[in-house]
């Protein structure tokens, strides 16, 4: 399980360090393999280790592709999914695609997402998660959710 937020430099050459606590789990889920795709409905980039992006691939293939809105999402995430795998230091090469979808530069935040991660661009973070925050402070929806998971 993938929980908590990491503040990453990507260096020069697009590549991102792994932080050591989701390393292991990386190697042990998927043998280093993951795939990057990106999120249909914010501008960051999805990760997953490959068992876990077979189970989604799988899913999203026996969707009935003469639907349009399937088909965009089968266009969107399998058309963008790029598969990398670890190397030997625990870094994996954001394609450039996928941080220019992304506005990936220097700065990014990792956020574990139990199965999976999103990658942000850290002043894209910092301004959704606080817009999330007055979203939900403000909202009886919200709060209503959060009564019943945290109670």
């Amino acid at each position: 399980m993938f929980r908590g937020i990491s503040h990453i430099t990507v260096d020069p050459k697009g590549r991102l360090a792994v932080p050591a606590k989701h390393r292991d789990a990386l190697t042990q889920a998927a043998n280093g393999q993951i795939i990057i795709t990106v999120d249909h409905a914010d501008k960051c980039l999805l990760i997953y280790p490959m068992d876990q992006w077979l189970k989604l691939e799988k899913t999203l293939m026996s969707l009935p592709n003469v639907n349009p809105s399937v088909r965009h999402m089968q266009r969107l995430l399998l058309g963008h999914a790029a598969e990398v795998e670890l190397d030997a230091q625990g870094r994996v090469l954001l394609p450039w695609p996928l941080r220019e979808y992304a506005a990936i530069d220097k700065h990014v935040v990792l956020v574990g997402q139990a199965t999976k991660f999103e990658l942000w661009d850290a002043d894209a973070w910092d301004k959704a998660r606080d817009s999330w925050l007055l979203d939900a402070q403000q909202s009886p929806e919200a709060t209503a959710i959060l009564s019943q998971v945290l109670l």
